[in-house]
């Protein structure tokens, strides 16, 4: 939940006043790299997509009527993006694997590991696993992200566990009884 002094903020962006629009789009900065990021699998096109859902915001944000709904909006509109940039990548073919190479540099092969794994995923599971686990979102952050409620994100959740657990046996990852 967003405190009153960023309710502040969006207002007076609202009223035209861009500096707080900046201070806004620092706040938020992370989290949406981190959305752009689970969808794309692309540190570098994450950054780029964020960049273009800022903008979208900020000429969309005479439409929010909540203010307290700010970050949930814009971080609709940041996953809206990454997933348009994330079609055109694949309809030019320039996605052939986003999720087999890091985009940064693990600490260890467990972590590369672990990603080629997630690769692995359908989108919808390692969307949700990104940002549970590597962005550490909260089930009602994911919610709003997602448009779910917190419970459709815990059982979601569960699901691309299992699955994940399933990839990492097969790639021998871990051991079949772990």
């Amino acid at each position: 939940m967003p405190d009153s002094s960023e309710a502040h903020l969006v207002e007076a962006v609202q009223r035209g006043d861009l500096g707080s629009f900046g201070e806004l789009c620092g706040l938020y900065y992370k989290p949406m790299v981190a959305i752009a990021y689970s969808v794309l699998g692309d540190h570098q096109l994450a950054e780029d997509a964020v960049q273009e859902a800022f903008a979208r915001g900020l000429r969309g944000m005479h439409s929010l009527r909540r203010t307290e709904c700010f970050g949930g909006w814009l971080a609709r509109i940041c996953r809206n993006v990454a997933v348009r940039m994330a079609k055109a990548r694949r309809r030019d073919g320039n996605a052939a694997d986003m999720w087999s190479l890091p985009a940064r540099p693990e600490k260890d092969e467990v972590g590369l590991a672990v990603r080629r794994c997630l690769g692995r995923l359908k989108a919808r599971d390692r969307e949700i696993m990104v940002l549970k686990y590597y962005d550490n979102l909260s089930h009602d952050q994911i919610a709003a992200v997602l448009r779910l409620s917190p419970a459709a994100v815990h059982g979601r959740l569960q699901r691309a566990r299992r699955r994940l657990a399933g990839v990492m046996r097969r790639e021998g990852v871990v051991e079949s009884g772990s």
